[in-house]
């Protein structure tokens, strides 16, 4: 079966990056998840996009200068709060695949103390190439997955330098072009993000490794049902 990825959650269904949205995906069955993590105040991986808290709670200011407590007083959405890596970690445990997209390298550093002796399927991504290159320096088995708008060639090298096992590509950057170049290269591709069930197809039919969408449900139902291989 297809591989579909909830990407921050479920937001077309629940605030994004909130344990609501994770508990849908999980209830979905599909494979797994996609969420973002920055560091709180006092050094904590925290589940939330931006480097603000603006756009998607009711507060103002940097997620930097916010503890967890305080970003556990804040609304994310239908009363939910900013949630740490640590509980998101434990409300999935073994049952999703979870991509977890780390912004700069202190926080890399925390989210690896993190999954450290915890049984399940993690991968790392970053748009900060030295995220993925400092990982690797650490961590020599971490799985890692290189995010970028194209698959232009200075991403290619950082994926053959790294030995990642994804390039995660623009949906709207992929054609067929792109795949047979992709596919010359033995390079396997991941899209972000498809919330169109023909477009998914298309991808899946290239050879896309998984779709990750805003509506994994819908999605997941576009391939004949929710549960995942």
């Amino acid at each position: 079966m297809v591989k579909v990825y909830g990407h921050r959650g479920a937001p077309a269904a629940f605030p994004e990056n909130t344990l609501a949205g994770f508990r849908h995906a999980l209830e979905l069955g599909v494979e797994g998840i996609e969420l973002d993590v920055h560091l709180s105040k006092d050094g904590v991986p925290v589940v939330i996009h931006d480097d603000t808290i603006d756009r998607t709670t009711n507060g103002t200011g940097k997620i930097a200068d916010f503890t967890v407590a305080e970003l556990h007083a804040l609304d994310a959405g239908s009363g939910e709060f900013v949630p740490t890596l640590a509980e998101v970690l434990d409300l999935v445990g073994d049952r999703m695949h979870v991509d977890i997209e780390v912004k700069a390298n202190a926080a890399g550093e925390a989210v690896l103390k993190e999954v450290k002796g915890r049984s399940f399927r993690w991968l790392i991504s970053s748009f900060d190439w030295d995220v993925l290159r400092y990982v690797r320096s650490v961590d020599q088995d971490a799985d890692l997955w290189v995010l970028s708008v194209a698959a232009s060639d200075e991403a290619l090298e950082v994926v053959e330098s790294i030995g990642a096992k994804a390039l995660a590509l623009w949906d709207k950057a992929i054609d067929a072009d792109i795949v047979q170049m992709l596919d010359e290269r033995g390079v396997a591709f991941w899209p972000w993000t498809v919330n169109d069930a023909d477009r998914a197809r298309q991808l899946v039919e290239w050879g896309a490794i998984g779709i990750c969408t805003d509506d994994p449900g819908m999605i997941a139902g576009a391939f004949g049902g929710s549960e995942q291989g």
